[in-house]
């Protein structure tokens, strides 16, 4: 017993020797204790802050407290918030977001249905109990103001935060969090409406993890260990739900939920995280950008100018690579391999090599801290395949599809080679290689896609060249329409020539991927390459495609008649404007408004196409049309084939660009008078006009071959499982909407990139 006592003893003072190392941080909820926030209690109570040599106080929220201005003054080092923090970004804050915890914010309106308010238009001169902070309220006012009604119209008043108020009619509707108020109407078995903006497109983050930049710079890895702990804890708060409502209910209960209560909250908001997606804390440039854009509509902020999503959100581990790669890098030299004849990818001036290829292996190399001796450029020529066969340090850039052999592997693609036309500049723009058809276009005898071009386009009367030279010489003479070729050899011919009467007048869908090669036997450095090329940022390949093909063309002007016609009816125009201005201007407003919140709700932010809400209604409005005037009607309903595992091998970020492929693919190889929208995940339905079944169908095996035959840019085959419905007499609109669906599914348990019509 008094050996128990003294390892006891020794095993506290142990642990109070240890908490002297640990550092203390602050985090500053934005509301009081309950599941909203379990992931940090977890975090907290597992150890998993102690874990990185953390001391973490969590603060509850009180109505004197400033979030943004405690977290910027050092007050609190963390705090959670809501998507307004974009508008203190707009506005100059240095406020930096970790990771958002839910996807989809909890914010709703809610009504009882005793109250008769059906749909939003029945809010007009209703009251309404909201935050009186614009900001915070935005996805709400953004889905009001979608639907044609004014605020002004509506009679919001403070909020009381007691849910009593609603039951007894001292207000028509309520702001709610879907985690709560839902769960405690039901026990009171209330019937009641909810109003969730993300129906109408509004989809803001909620439960912001946020610090200030002066954080980051002055204590990076404290950051980077304070948002790993919390995320651990987050994703054991939703794995283990009862558990850690548990823990909730017994020590950090001040508003006294039950436990039901507590484990109700834990289940919505883990729906609302897409925990189960892989989108815990996930950040996304395109959704910041988006309610960046909304913020800025509604005028909650005007101050926009210099301003980049990407400054606003952490970006931990830009690159990492483990010890052996490191090691690697120090142990081994890596040489380049080039042609120095191959401008503007790559030349030789002043005995120095320079261009596009360079630059790039430059950036990689800055990247990758690779030391000059231990990394060079030769210049090979012809030679460069039988070197790369023979050793296993050295690489070589490829474009095309006949670099593939048995002994080499390619990286990742380092950017897009797009295949463009170069007319004279009195020609117009095209769109499609297509429109060229009996036209004399030059194309270089000797280019990797010659041989493609030739044999898929042959309406075009193509002219054979042997160099950009000679093409370029015949186009000048007027003796053919335009060049064919990579849009950075024409760029830079054109500007290095100085051929002012050139421009270039059209891209098309033939690309190639800038890529590098390597020997397989040596997946490390491939590996390494891979990592390396993710972290290229946009602006990074802009600053050098600039220095090398920079496309402004412009013919000369001429100003005579724009000074004796245009400038006295700008005046006349002028004067009528400044008598209208005021009118005009909160029209012009107002519509802009409208029309880009009609966007939102009517456009999936990913794909650009229809989203569920925009083609259900489109589906409704021709199923009344065709049994008015008995017409044809048909629906191909299909789904991308094992997309989860491209998500869970690839990532979500590329499962996002396979999607955005996928979605232009089909866009352009159906009708104008056609309907295509994304039902949901990878799921999208098109709607046929005038169309029977066996035409329906032949549309549905032109996608399956196009999408099979397309280049996504991955090491996968992508494919799509399709069905077809045609329209009957007896059909609702769910019943052919069924068919179609079943016949999908019945393809994707039978084999999958089929077609199934029924």
């Amino acid at each position: 017993m008094y050996l128990y006592k003294i390892i006891i003893i020794f095993i506290l003072c142990l642990s109070i020797l240890n908490s002297k190392d640990l550092e203390k941080v602050s985090l500053q909820l934005d509301w009081l204790h309950q599941f909203q926030f379990a992931g940090y209690y977890i975090a907290k109570e597992k150890g998993y802050y102690q874990d990185e040599n953390l001391d973490v106080s969590i603060k509850e929220y009180t109505s004197n407290i400033n979030l943004v201005d405690d977290v910027l003054n050092s007050k609190s080092d963390y705090a959670i918030g809501k998507s307004s923090l974009i508008i203190d970004a707009l506005e100059g804050k240095e406020v930096l977001l970790l990771s958002a915890i839910f996807q989809s914010s909890p914010m709703v309106l809610i009504s009882l249905n005793k109250s008769n308010i059906k749909n939003l238009s029945d809010l007009i001169n209703k009251k309404v109990m909201l935050s009186s902070d614009a900001r915070t309220a935005a996805s709400i006012n953004s889905m009001l103001t979608s639907q044609g009604i004014k605020l002004e119209d509506v009679d919001f008043i403070p909020h009381s935060f007691k849910l009593e108020d609603l039951i007894t009619n001292k207000t028509d509707v309520m702001g709610c969090y879907l985690s709560n108020e839902p769960f405690l109407l039901k026990q009171k078995k209330m019937d009641f409406t909810i109003h969730n903006p993300s129906d109408y497109g509004f989809d803001f983050y909620g439960g912001l993890l946020f610090t200030s930049k002066k954080e980051l710079n002055n204590n990076a890895k404290r950051v980077k260990k304070f948002r790993y702990a919390s995320i651990k804890g987050w994703k054991y708060a939703f794995t283990n739900i009862k558990e850690t409502a548990k823990l909730i209910y017994e020590k950090y209960n001040t508003q006294n939920k039950t436990l039901d209560a507590l484990i109700y909250e834990g289940e919505v908001l883990k729906k609302l995280s897409k925990f189960d997606q892989g989108l815990l804390g996930n950040i996304d440039d395109r959704r910041v950008e988006e309610i960046k854009r909304l913020y800025l509509l509604l005028g909650l902020s005007k101050n926009h100018a210099n301003y980049q999503v990407k400054d606003i959100y952490y970006k931990p581990n830009k690159l990492f690579l483990t010890k052996e790669e490191n090691n690697y890098l120090k142990n081994n030299k890596i040489t380049l391999l080039t042609n120095d004849d191959y401008p503007p990818f790559t030349m030789t001036k002043d005995d120095t090599l320079s261009g596009l290829e360079i630059d790039y292996w430059k950036l990689i190399s800055k990247k990758l801290n690779i030391n000059e001796a231990n990394t060079k450029i030769v210049n090979v020529n012809d030679q460069a395949l039988n070197f790369l066969k023979n050793d296993k340090n050295l690489l070589k850039y490829s474009f095309s599809k006949e670099d593939n052999n048995n002994f080499t592997e390619k990286s990742n693609s380092i950017r897009e080679i797009s295949i463009g036309l170069a007319t004279l500049v009195d020609k117009a723009f095209i769109n499609s290689i297509s429109e060229l058809n009996g036209k004399k276009i030059s194309i270089d005898k000797s280019s990797i896609y010659y041989k493609d071009i030739i044999f898929k386009y042959p309406e075009i009367d193509f002219v054979e060249s042997s160099s950009y030279d000679e093409a370029l010489n015949l186009l000048s003479q007027k003796k053919i329409y335009g060049v064919i070729g990579k849009i950075p050899l024409l760029s830079y011919n054109i500007r290095k020539k100085i051929l002012t009467n050139i421009k270039i007048s059209g891209t098309f869908n033939e690309k190639f991927n800038m890529k590098l090669l390597v020997n397989k036997n040596n997946a490390l450095l491939l590996n390494i390459l891979n990592k390396t090329i993710s972290t290229i940022t946009d602006e990074e390949k802009n600053k050098i495609n600039e220095k090398y093909y920079p496309i402004v063309y412009q013919t000369p002007f001429n100003y005579s008649w724009f000074y004796k016609i245009i400038i006295p009816l700008i005046f006349i125009i002028l004067i009528f404007i400044i008598s209208n201005f005021k009118l005009n201007k909160e029209i012009k407003k107002r519509k802009k408004i409208e029309d880009e919140l009609n966007k939102v709700v009517n456009i999936d932010a990913l794909t650009n196409i229809y989203n569920r809400r925009k083609i259900e209604s489109l589906y409704e409005r021709e199923i009344i049309r065709i049994k008015r005037y008995k017409r044809d009607l048909s629906v191909i309903f299909f789904d991308l084939d094992d997309f989860k595992q491209i998500n869970d091998n690839l990532g979500h970020a590329i499962g996002d660009e396979v999607l955005i492929k996928l979605a232009i693919i089909v866009n352009n190889n159906i009708r104008n008078s056609d309907f295509f929208g994304r039902w949901g995940g990878e799921e999208f339905l098109i709607i046929l006009p005038e169309t029977n079944k066996e035409k329906a169908i032949n549309v549905a095996y032109i996608l399956k071959n196009k999408i099979n035959s397309s280049d996504f840019n991955i090491e996968r085959n992508i494919s799509c499982s399709f069905g077809v419905s045609q329209f009957e007499e007896t059909d609702s609109a769910d019943s052919l909407l069924t068919r179609a669906d079943n016949a999908m599914y019945y393809v994707k348990r039978n084999g999958k990139n089929d077609v199934k019509a029924v």
